[in-house]
């Protein structure tokens, strides 16, 4: 035995003195602390008194034999290991020995005491390891313990701090919900947009204009799905806020939404101050704008009729002026007319007598003649003095035309025929399309008098023969070479309706805006050439006859031009002429 380990302690319980003595002098000589007990009763007190390492015990023993001294020394926890020396025991005791729990069984008599102190070691070692496993097993319980404890500390706080992020995230969602409500609450269309133009969130007015489920809006391109092009718009915000990192507004026409909107654009920043993009919002000005067009209208309508008037009085007055001087070139030409058939008839006379007189003479009168170019004057006079009084008649037309447009107009309307407005209003355009086209009068000869507004239903046709004019002008281009388009004007009854059509060959009317040629202000003419009235006043003009206005056109073809005006009463030429005069 090593000194340095605690000396072991035996207890050797046998009813057999020599064996019990024999045994303890050899375990003392081994190093061994031996205490000895005749039977089992007395073993089991000096268990519970003296706890010995290792109990050396005979199975028949007087009293309390070996067996039931273990199952005793189990029930009261005293866990030592049990040797077993008998020689008196059977099979099913030493089975039943070993399943109690016995470490060893040695069957008397013991031929070798070597193989008791071998048994007792391994018993020892056992104990020690045991010893060992039960203190690395309680260490590790205590490991355990410390970690479970620590892991449920952090439990505890992860929870706490789930809790808390839980709390958060309702805070959040909460925030996001009443950001949601609020946003989708305003009427404006109200768009978040990434620095490429695709859409990250927007409200529900915007949703709404578009049109589609939101899985198919967010990531797509804006300019796509809000303003229906394949690229930005020319003057789009969101590129300029992408540029300079600031605010811009700008006014645009949604034609797929056919409204028009005040588009604002703020920058969107990140947590960094990074820009990310822009808040798109969109605030429809339609209504707005609506009212500001028909204020400028009624403005534009009250100068046009000031002017109106302004030149028929100017109009009126020249055709006054003319009137007079024409009237009196009519009556000398009819005189000149007199005096060159006068003239021509004397000269014959003087030709006949010359042709009997002598040749003396007759050379003189001929050579007087030739000298005065007679006979070129004999054929280009009568020429000259009928081309001169068909020069006065289409004066007198034009005046008369000039005093019949310039003619005040009735605020009421009355009974008129649109045929004599038609040919009036050619008359007077003519330096407006002579140059480019031919007119075609096709007018219905039978048409019924309808109730109009005379000097507007004019203007309304000025206007059109205006148009069609330069139409046909922008399709010839500057140098026509002697090129002319035709303006076709048709009149026709259908049905309770008078129906005018008027056709030209010029550029037409590309299809994208032909939804907006009666809007005020609108004109596809150079700055200069058109105020983009023309066209409105007409829509007007028509819409006060209770009528419609309808166009037809093909790009490069020409363009048609279609008014229906109602028959509501017919009257009859002679008083309609009456009432006009």
């Amino acid at each position: 035995m090593s000194n340095n380990r605690k000396q072991p302690k035996v207890l050797i319980a046998e009813d057999d003195a020599l064996v019990r003595r024999s045994t303890a002098g050899y375990l003392t000589n081994q190093g061994y602390e031996v205490l000895e007990s005749v039977d089992g009763a007395g073993a089991l007190r000096k268990l519970r008194e003296w706890r010995p390492d290792i109990l050396l015990t005979d199975l028949r023993m007087p009293g309390l034999d070996g067996l039931e001294l273990i199952k005793a020394s189990l029930t009261e926890n005293i866990n030592v290991p049990v040797i077993i020396i008998s020689g008196m025991g059977t099979m099913h005791d030493a089975i039943e020995a070993l399943r109690l729990g016995a470490f060893d069984y040695i069957i008397k008599p013991v031929q070798d005491m070597g193989l008791i102190h071998h048994s007792l070691q391994k018993a020892l070692r056992h104990t020690e390891l045991v010893e060992i496993e039960k203190g690395s097993r309680q260490e590790l319980e205590k490991l355990v313990q410390q970690r479970t404890t620590e892991l449920l500390q952090q439990n505890k706080q992860l929870e706490q701090e789930m809790a808390e992020r839980r709390a958060q995230e309702q805070m959040v969602l909460r925030a996001k919900q009443e950001w949601e409500r609020t946003v989708d609450a305003m009427p404006e269309m109200i768009a978040i947009i990434d620095k490429d133009h695709h859409i990250v969130r927007m409200n529900k007015p915007m949703r709404s204009r578009i049109g589609l489920p939101y899985q198919q809006i967010l990531g797509k391109p804006c300019y796509f799905l809000l303003h229906d092009q394949e690229r930005p718009h020319v003057n789009c915000p969101h590129v300029q806020t992408m540029q300079d990192g600031r605010s811009h507004t700008e006014e645009i026409y949604e034609q797929s939404m056919d409204r028009y909107l005040e588009v604002t654009t703020v920058p969107y920043t990140d947590a960094d101050g990074t820009l990310q993009g822009s808040v798109h919002i969109a605030k429809d000005i339609s209504e707005q704008k609506k009212a500001e067009k028909e204020k400028e209208k009624l403005q534009s309508q009250l100068l046009h009729a000031q002017k109106l008037e302004s030149v028929g009085q100017l109009a009126a007055g020249i055709a006054h002026e003319i009137n007079t001087p024409t009237q009196f070139i009519g009556t000398n030409i009819d005189f000149m007319e007199e005096a060159a058939e006068d003239l021509t008839a004397c000269i014959k006379q003087i030709q006949q007598i010359a042709d009997k007189a002598p040749s003396v003479i007759k050379d003189k009168i001929y050579d007087a003649l030739g000298d005065a170019d007679w006979a070129f004057l004999s054929e280009e006079l009568p020429l000259a003095i009928s081309q001169s009084r068909d020069g006065v008649k289409r004066v007198s037309s034009i005046v008369r035309a000039m005093k019949e447009f310039s003619h005040p107009g009735n605020k009421d309307k009355e009974a008129h025929n649109l045929n004599r407005i038609i040919d009036t209003t050619v008359t007077v355009a003519r330096n407006e399309w002579k140059y480019v086209a031919e007119v075609e009068l096709d007018l219905d000869q039978q048409l019924p008098n309808i109730p109009l507004l005379v000097d507007e239903m004019g203007q309304v046709i000025l206007n059109m023969l205006v148009n069609a004019a330069h139409a046909i002008g922008n399709k010839l281009g500057e140098n026509p070479e002697g090129e002319k388009g035709i303006i076709a004007v048709v009149t026709r009854k259908t049905d309770d309706w008078v129906e005018l059509r008027i056709h030209d060959t010029g550029i037409g009317i590309p299809e994208r805006i032909k939804s907006r040629i009666f809007d005020p202000f609108y004109t596809t003419k150079e700055v200069g050439k058109g105020t983009g009235q023309g066209l409105t006043i007409a829509h007007d003009v028509v819409d006060k006859h209770d009528g419609v206005i309808k166009v037809e056109s093909e790009l490069g073809e020409g363009t048609t031009f279609i008014i229906q005006l109602p028959i509501e009463e017919s009257i009859d030429d002679e008083e309609g002429l009456r009432r006009l005069e």
